[in-house]
């Protein structure tokens, strides 16, 4: 056996390396959700104000699952959230296993208890390692570039619409390198495409056509069918 291995270039078992966190995730992406929060100074009647939004996506698609402002993320409204990602989880056809968050104390109170009870473990990263959850810290990037730093807002009912706007272009519009360049929304489909060895259905081109998010903020172009 100690031949076999070395002819093979590999190490002895107790030397040999375990998965990679990178590694790990990509293996088991499809039932991997990822949860963060976020900070946006907004304006309100009384001046300038802290507002928080709590995003979750998906992994493997990287869909935006759910995106919700508050100014109070205490452990009640954290754990409503939960339910929500829950409950779209499953309009998507989604079954998670493992829900990967930070150590933040908005978290208290019976966060992972109520995961637990849907069959979904949370995975806690180490401390001061924002890498360990790179792929919602990618989210946040993209969304001050792209959207958050251009705009001045007024009102969290404003900064949620905005984020509703974003999240829809991100999902329907907005293709992602990590996913092969598809969108998010599409990429099951493409998947199944090319399983089943076809063109996943795609239109005779007749033109581009350009829609707008945010007064022209963001753009989309899409073929337009002939």
């Amino acid at each position: 056996m100690a031949n076999i291995l070395r002819r093979n270039g590999l190490p002895s078992s107790p030397d040999r390396k375990g998965l990679t966190w990178r590694e790990f995730l990509s293996r088991h992406a499809e039932v991997f959700v990822c949860g963060d929060l976020l900070t946006k100074e907004i304006w309100t009647f009384h001046g300038l104000q802290t507002a928080f939004v709590f995003f979750v996506l998906h992994l493997r698609t990287r869909r935006i699952l759910l995106a919700q402002a508050t100014f109070s993320p205490n452990g009640q409204w954290i754990r409503q959230q939960a339910r929500h990602v829950l409950w779209e989880c499953q309009e998507q056809g989604f079954e998670p296993r493992f829900f990967l968050r930070d150590n933040d104390a908005c978290y208290s109170g019976g966060f992972d208890d109520l995961l637990k009870g849907a069959g979904v473990e949370a995975v806690h990263t180490p401390l001061q390692a924002p890498n360990a959850n790179a792929f919602a810290e990618r989210w946040v990037r993209s969304l001050r570039q792209e959207c958050l730093n251009h705009l001045v807002i007024f009102g969290l009912s404003r900064l949620q619409h905005v984020l509703d706007e974003y999240v829809t272009f991100f999902n329907k519009h907005r293709p992602h390198q990590g996913i092969e360049d598809c969108i998010p929304e599409q990429f099951k489909n493409v998947v199944d495409a090319e399983e089943q060895n076809t063109d996943g259905g795609c239109p005779h081109l007749g033109g581009v056509q350009c829609q707008q998010f945010l007064g022209g903020l963001l753009k989309s172009y899409m073929p337009r069918a002939a």
